[in-house]
């Protein structure tokens, strides 16, 4: 088949390795090149497996790091806790480690086959099928680009995350994200003095309303991330702006602090939003990734969804061969499950990560103390990977 994914992030490059032995595939990426900048995430459970049968966990590892855990700090810069990182990896069976983001997208870079067709600087603005319902099923499917061409295939895979333009028409009424009631922003930016310091743990602070993660991506580069609860009747993406950015987070910690002076112009800037479907495809048009599940980035694994799910729905289409609505079926049936108890997990944890009150940050405070206890780390470990 004449396979064309819109996105060339994660989901679409994973499915680009997975699909071209037995398709003519093409990746339509909006960005002129790979996208920089982004955070840091814990990489480990299906995702993990997945990258090990897929020849690329090596790569994905090269890239990546692990840390000896989480330090969480009061704006007076007091230390209030720790938790190591130790029972995690060991519940894993060392399968777990962190990475940035876009270094997920460069080591799969690194590996995608010479004939996959990847595309920069061709941003998708429409989707159709030819074949109305009326006339029998959709033969084709067509992708108009924003600069007038359009590209026709077989199989239209809609790679293009939450905000995905194709799932409207997947799924009529579903267009719109789900909105948790939080707002994040993040950035990364060269200071050797200050990554030296934060070393082996990453930051959180210890704040109610609004909290700050701060980490040494490498020797000489500082990850920042900063998160508040906003209006969770707010869906539109907000418009980043440094200024406000510096005013509303200033005295979270004396090295957040610090880190935002270095705030650059442009940045990571969204609400936290899940993506929901009650059915990932129709005829010539399938969702994956985030476009069809997104667990929220407070929730974590959608990395590790995207590349398990983008191994899911090839191996599901080379089992059923030409029967496509088959193979895109049992594509579904085969991993909506999986994802929906993600997605559940995060929404009963995202307030986790930004207490309301005092007393919900107090609450966290004694349960971080008896995550110490000997015996409990390891229970919450194995919890956390099932």
């Amino acid at each position: 088949m004449d396979v064309t994914l819109i996105g060339g992030g994660i989901a679409g490059l994973a499915l680009a390795h997975q699909l071209v032995p037995d398709h003519d595939v093409t990746v339509l990426e909006a960005s002129p090149g790979p996208r920089g900048g982004g955070y840091m995430i814990d990489f480990f459970g299906p995702g993990y497996v997945a990258a090990e049968r897929m020849g690329l966990i090596e790569e994905l590892r090269s890239r990546g790091h692990v840390f000896e855990g989480i330090r969480y700090a009061a704006p007076d810069g007091t230390e209030t806790g720790r938790i190591d990182v130790g029972p995690l990896a060991r519940a894993t069976g060392g399968r777990y480690f962190s990475i940035l983001r876009p270094e997920v997208e460069l080591g799969l870079l690194a590996q995608l086959p010479a004939s996959v067709q990847l595309r920069y600087s061709a941003r998708a603005v429409a989707l159709r099928q030819t074949g109305l319902r009326g006339a029998g099923a959709p033969t084709r499917a067509l992708v108009e680009l924003a600069d007038g061409t359009e590209i026709s295939a077989d199989l239209v895979i809609a790679c293009d995350g939450v905000r995905s333009l194709a799932r409207e028409i997947v799924a009529p009424g579903h267009g719109g994200i789900l909105p948790m009631g939080y707002r994040v922003a993040s950035y990364l930016y060269e200071d050797p003095g200050l990554a030296a310091e934060l070393g082996e743990r990453l930051l959180i602070t210890d704040t109610v309303g609004r909290v700050g993660w701060a980490y040494a991506a490498d020797a000489a580069r500082v990850g920042v991330m900063l998160a508040e609860r906003v209006d969770p009747a707010l869906t539109q993406r907000p418009t980043p702006d440094r200024e406000r950015l510096q005013r509303d987070f200033a005295g979270l910690h004396p090295q957040v602090d610090r880190a935002l002076v270095h705030a650059p112009e442009s940045f990571y800037d969204d609400l936290v939003a899940q993506s929901v479907a009650p059915r990932w495809s129709n005829g010539r048009v399938v969702l994956a990734g985030d476009a069809a599940h997104a667990p929220s980035l407070l929730a974590g694994q959608g990395t590790s969804l995207a590349i398990a799910g983008a191994e899911a729905l090839a191996r599901s289409l080379r089992a059923t061969g030409p029967h496509l609505e088959a193979g895109l079926a049992e594509y579904e049936r085969r991993w909506r499950s999986t994802v929906e108890a993600v997605q559940r997990s995060g929404r009963r944890s995202a307030s986790f990560f930004t207490p309301s009150s005092p007393l919900q940050l107090r609450l966290q405070q004694i349960g971080r103390r008896a995550i110490g206890v000997p015996g409990v780390s390891r229970l919450v470990a194995r919890s956390l990977v099932r």
